[in-house]
């Protein structure tokens, strides 16, 4: 595996062909038309089917059933594949952090829900704290809480989750102005970007921020690489055993982005496109590679994060893929960005 983590190295050396491509309207609604859109189309779907699940479980005196956990996992996986956009609408009254408060280093999450069982009566989640109104809170009730005793608190959190999601997709798609069209039309009015080079800008900090979240908050956290202490109950989801599938949709969803959408076999869009289109074919030919390598590795990752960072014999399957969603991540940032004419600026880790 260490062969994979050389070549990662070396690629990182390669030289571009010193071409810049225009960043191009075609590219910009390959990337919004073609994955961002679709994404929050099926996290507004399956929220929805979420919130009809909790409902029709609650009617019958019960929530932990294997239909609410099922559907609540595709609900979060959703979640997963539309929150490499970190741009527009999602920002929206803190939307992000109300559809998935964590890391919770202080378990500000359970002693809110206490607080609401307490309170008694259904509470607004709209307006209670963050950490109340999304998926690590609804996970703790389907998981560790009291079944249908809770449904007075998981009922409005699933139905709070749909509102969030269906309010994103219209804000993006619908109106006079939605978000949409000041990406893929830039200085037409919108006045939030300027030029096509700024928009796809703002897509690619995302993408960059979802590697980075991976590393730092999905795998190393619970790695305990600073500590070099083993944490399992750091990693994402691991009340209900989605860490891995959440970190899979992560990776799968930044390929989707890079390629546009395009599925194996049709023509390249998006990303790749507009490499090959500037003569940088090596550098779409690695990117190709490196997400199926980095997939693949994740692939290997046969249970919950949870289980994973504890067996000795996974140990370097974890460090290999964090080796190479590292090497991904600086591939954008210091090759694909550059070669596309934006070099610096979309590295989320500068405050952009």
């Amino acid at each position: 595996m260490r062969v994979l983590a050389v070549l990662f190295a070396a690629v990182c050396l390669m030289s571009s062909t010193g071409a810049r491509a225009d960043v191009s309207a075609v590219l910009v609604e390959d990337l919004v038309d073609g994955n961002v859109i679709p994404a929050y189309r099926a996290f507004e779907s399956k929220t929805a089917a979420l919130s009809q699940a909790v409902d029709a479980a609650c009617a019958q005196d019960a929530l932990a059933t294997e239909t609410v956990k099922a559907v609540f996992a595709e609900a979060w996986i959703a979640w997963a594949g539309a929150r490499h956009v970190v741009k527009g609408p999602v920002t929206y009254f803190d939307r992000q952090f109300r559809i998935e408060f964590w890391p919770d280093g202080r378990n500000r999450i359970e002693r809110a829900l206490n607080d609401l069982r307490v309170a008694g009566g259904e509470p607004e989640i709209a307006a209670a704290v963050v950490g109340v109104q999304g998926f690590p809170a609804l996970e703790r009730l389907i998981y560790e809480g009291e079944g249908a005793n809770d449904c007075f608190i998981a009922r409005p959190i699933a139905a709070n989750l749909h509102g969030m999601a269906a309010e994103i997709l219209i804000e993006w798609t619908e109106g006079d102005s939605p978000f949409r069209k000041a990406l893929v039309s830039p200085g037409g009015g919108a006045g939030v970007y300027f030029s096509y080079s700024e928009s796809l800008t703002a897509l690619m900090t995302g993408a960059v921020a979802s590697l980075e979240g991976i590393l730092r908050l999905r795998l190393k956290r619970p790695l305990g690489e600073e500590s070099g202490i083993v944490r399992p109950e750091r990693a994402e989801a691991w009340r209900s055993g989605l860490s891995m599938d959440l970190i899979r949709a992560d990776l799968a969803t930044v390929a989707d982005f890079y390629h546009g959408g395009a599925e194996e076999g049709e023509a390249p869009r998006g990303l790749d496109a507009a490499l090959r289109d500037s003569g940088e074919t090596d550098l779409a030919d690695l990117m190709t590679k490196a997400f199926r390598v980095t997939r693949d590795t994740a692939d290997k990752i046969d249970r919950p994060l949870r289980e994973a960072v504890v067996d000795p014999a996974l140990r370097p399957v974890l460090e290999e893929l964090v080796t190479q969603v590292s090497a991904l991540k600086a591939l954008i940032i210091q090759k694909v960005g550059p070669a596309l004419g934006i070099a610096g600026g979309f590295n989320a880790l500068d405050g952009d």
